[in-house]
Parts: structure tokens; sequence; C-alpha cells
């Protein structure tokens, strides 16, 4: 069956009410998750609510966070302020076909797997850094905090696919649009902050996975089936390497934002890895055991079952993870630490 796209107002209809949640718990506010562990709770309680939520919602720390470790205090007065008013901010990486540039007053380019189109006020972009000398070559990459509101913008059209769709993704043109340069160039992908954030993905994922298995624990309960010991067989390993992963998320959080992630801001980007990898495998197992479980029915396009499982692998597909899987095994096995030394990291 063809995927029947939905139109754009459509989409900026359904993700309204995912923003006023946000709103009305005062998730936005930075206060309500002030340490790594209050942020874990958070993402994982928010994205196991609704897994769009919980992404618009660890893009918007990851803002706060980038402000507060580049912004010049002002730049991190204004974002808190904007932030507890209940503004969404958005962190926009990933080029499309024009990949975005800063020549120092203005970018040109678009961005792709934009999210929060029409929700986001402000997102940080990166941007290839112009060199004055020579504007087709690079002199680094630039993060700048732009304006996102206008609508004359947004490419809701350019998100295609089946999942995420309340996350209001799409491109986003940036030619002309003016900005404040957030930080020194490349700053953007200094640890601990980036590697070492991923943890949070880790945290929305397992959201994910919790809500999931909610959805599949609620809809075999209706069905008088939750209690067949086939089913239990196949949820309840989910559910003990899911209280696991919660326990290694918050270590690795712990660690990268901690005075342990500055001084080894190389292993804190290791831990958080990892803690991805281990989510991502996890979610294709409580995908592929939850349609084992419910069966066919979660297929149809409104089964909430079936919406979540959809999101989740849609979330799960994160990139580089081959290169994330080899940068972790040279750590924990090439050099002169033991592996059993990281248990004491």
């Amino acid at each position: 069956m063809r995927h029947i796209r939905p139109v754009p107002s459509m989409r900026v209809e359904r993700c309204a009410p995912i923003l006023a949640d946000l709103r009305d718990g005062a998730w936005l506010a930075p206060e309500t998750w002030a340490t790594p562990r209050a942020l874990h709770a958070v993402l994982r309680q928010v994205a196991a609510r609704d897994l769009s939520a919980g992404r618009l919602l660890e893009g918007h720390a990851n803002a706060h966070r980038l402000i507060r470790a580049h912004g010049t205090p002002a730049q991190l007065a204004e974002a808190r302020a904007a932030m507890r008013d209940g503004q969404l901010y958005g962190v926009w990486a990933a080029d499309g076909d024009r990949p975005v540039s800063w020549d120092g007053r203005t970018l040109s380019g678009a961005k792709s797997f934009a999210s929060g189109l029409g929700m986001a006020r402000r997102a940080i972009v990166a941007a290839r850094l112009q060199d004055p000398a020579d504007p087709a070559r690079s002199a680094g990459r630039q993060l700048v905090i732009v304006d996102v509101d206008d609508t004359r913008r947004h490419r809701p059209e350019d998100w295609d696919v089946s999942g995420m769709g309340d996350s209001c993704s799409g491109g986003f043109d940036c030619t002309g649009l003016a900005g404040q340069p957030l930080g020194a160039p490349d700053v953007y992908t200094a640890e601990p902050q980036f590697i070492g954030g991923t943890w949070r993905i880790a945290a929305t994922t397992l959201g994910g996975v919790v809500g999931l298995l909610d959805r599949a624990r609620a809809a075999l309960g209706r069905r008088g089936h939750l209690e067949a010991d086939a089913q239990l067989l196949r949820l309840a390993p989910l559910g003990i390497r899911a209280l696991a992963a919660d326990a290694a998320i918050v270590r690795a959080a712990e660690f990268a934002e901690g005075p342990a992630g500055r001084a080894e801001p190389e292993r804190a980007a290791t831990l958080s890895i990892s803690t991805r990898l281990l989510m991502e495998e996890l979610g294709q197992d409580a995908i592929a055991a939850v349609e084992r479980s419910v069966g066919l029915g979660m297929f149809a396009l409104d089964d909430p079952v079936g919406r979540m499982a959809r999101d989740l692998a849609c979330y799960l597909r994160q990139a580089a993870r081959d290169a994330m899987t080899l940068r972790v095994g040279r750590d924990l096995f090439v050099g002169d630490d033991t592996f059993e030394s990281w248990f004491d990291a």
C-alpha cells in the first residue's frame, strides 16, 4: 500500500498539541532538567508518551547545552528566558542538497531533517564557514543561532517517511538568513558535548521502548492474552534489559556532564556511544517481539502500538552506526588500558 502523505497544514495541526503539552508540563524550562539525571528522566518520560515530543525536547535540551557551553552571557540569558516562556529551540545539523554556508553575515543553502517546523522559534544551525580570502574554501564549521519561524522557508513536504510524522520535520531554506554566531569555529564537534551528548538520544530511545512495551501490554491485556506464558517469555527479557539500560544511561550522562567528562572527554564519548548502540539493539528487539505478540492488528495505520513501533524504527536510524561501533571497539580493546578499567569510569 502506498504511504499517504499528510499535507503540511494537517501536520501543523497534529504538532500543535505536542508543543502545548511540552509547555503545559514546563518541560521546555531548563530548570525542569537542571541535572543530567533529571534530564534523562524527563526525556524517557516524555518519549514514552510520544516519541516525536521526546525528539523535539532532546533537540531543545541540546540547544541549551550548546549555548551554555559556547554562548555569550547575553545569548545564554536570552535563551533561558525564551525557554522559560515556552519557546522551542532546535539544533539542525544535517545539510540538504545545498550545504549551508556562513559568510559572517548571512547563511546560504538548506537544512534537511529539521525537526519542529512551525513549532520552533529559534534553531542552532551548523554551517560551513567561508574563508574570507577564498569563499570557495572552508575555514571550519560555525554554529549560528537563527530565527526559524518564517513559514516561507519551511519544506515539510521533504519529510516523506512513515515514522515520526508528528515531529514536524522537513527541509529549511537558510539562504539570506541572518543570525548570531555561537562560539568559535568547530566548537560543535568539541567533546564532551558532541558525541558525549549522545546519551540523550539513548534516553529518548529508552522512552520509545518503554512506550512501545506499555502500548503492547495494554493491547494484550484487552484481549486477555497478557498472562500467557508465550507473551511473558517475549516481553520479560526486554523489560529486564530496559531496566538495566536506564542505569547505564544515567551513568554515561553524569560522567559526560560532570568533572570526569571534562577531564576525560574521549572516555565520556565512548560511554555515551555505548548506551546509544545498546538502545538501538534493544529497540530493534522490542519492535520484533511486539510484532510477534500483538500481531497483524498493529499494522493498521491508526493502531497506537503500530504507530509507536514505526516512530521508534525511524528514530533508531541515527547516522554512522558502524563507525561508532568501531570507535567503541578500539577504545575498549585496543591500547594500554584493560577492559576491566572501564568499569571504574
